[in-house]
């Protein structure tokens, strides 16, 4: 399952469900366009795929996302669908902004509604006019607070930050880190979270080692030592309407999709991606 364009590539995405079908958007690989718009498509089965018009399209000069833009996540809440991605400037500053639809079926539908985070916590290494890291939005509410996470950049090193609010609409406040990769040379990116038997998950990929997971018992850790997970980055994990769990992940510059399952012979359960965990046993022979 997955989407494979033949034209052009995909990277970070975000898969949501509409009226039956599920959408696909993606930071857009192409010789016309590059990092500039999303690829757009549905599909029904996940295997078929219907390339639609690419979404956010116009990139205007002096606005946070006047270069490229990154790193899709929708979010859906009272039948609107709140799209967070990356504003890239073309000094490489990056925010987070927002789209909004209540239409996804039309790509026209999406409407850009500015930035609406960036770091200002103790410590941060980002300002204005140069490149400064905050990217890979990915959004999830627990009870009555909303929490956003992103990748950054602090003092001691590349940082999956944590910032939260009541509303939708109010001002997101930055705690700063959760996580911190202290290798001068290592960032977290592509942080996905999600729960499983009263545990937070987060997934992230640690640049040019591969897809990690820790597990937590609140959404903001403490977290346990990163665990090796493949095939594939930048996963997305969510739920299909026939109750399923499904993770889609890069592998090269396409989307492959699985049903993600769960093994239950470690305490926590341990993610695995395919429909079934298999175990062989081999007899103990004593003499």
């Amino acid at each position: 399952m997955g989407w494979f364009p033949s034209t052009f590539g995909l990277l970070d995405h975000t898969v949501f469900e509409y009226q039956g079908y599920y959408y696909l958007a993606s930071i857009y690989l192409g010789t016309d366009h590059y990092e500039d718009l999303f690829a757009y498509a549905r599909s029904r089965d996940l295997c078929n795929w219907e390339e639609l018009a690419p979404i956010l399209t116009e990139r205007i000069p002096g606005a946070s996302d006047e270069f490229k833009i990154w790193a899709p996540f929708v979010y859906v809440e009272d039948e609107t669908y709140y799209m967070y991605y990356t504003g890239v400037t073309h000094n490489f500053t990056q925010r987070i902004m927002l789209a909004t639809s209540t239409n996804p079926a039309d790509p026209a539908s999406w409407r850009p509604q500015g930035m609406v985070f960036q770091p200002d916590h103790p410590n941060m290494l980002w300002q204005d006019d140069a490149w400064a890291d905050c990217r890979d939005p990915t959004v999830t509410r627990v009870g009555n607070t909303y929490y956003l996470y992103y990748s950054a950049r602090d003092l001691a090193g590349g940082i999956i930050g944590l910032a939260t609010a009541s509303s939708l609409s109010d001002p997101w406040r930055d705690w700063g880190a959760i996580l911190t990769l202290t290798d001068p040379d290592a960032m977290p990116e592509s942080a996905t979270i999600i729960t499983h038997g009263g545990l937070y998950y987060l997934f992230y990929n640690e640049a040019g080692q591969g897809e990690r997971y820790r597990i937590g018992a609140s959404p903001a850790g403490p977290w346990t030592k990163a665990s090796v997970w493949f095939p594939g980055w930048a996963h997305e994990i969510w739920k299909g309407p026939n109750g399923y769990e499904y993770t889609s992940f890069l592998t090269t510059h396409t989307v492959t999709m699985s049903i993600l399952s769960w093994d239950t012979l470690y305490d926590p359960a341990r993610p695995f991606i395919g429909e079934a965990v298999y175990h062989f046993w081999l007899p103990f022979i004593t003499r």
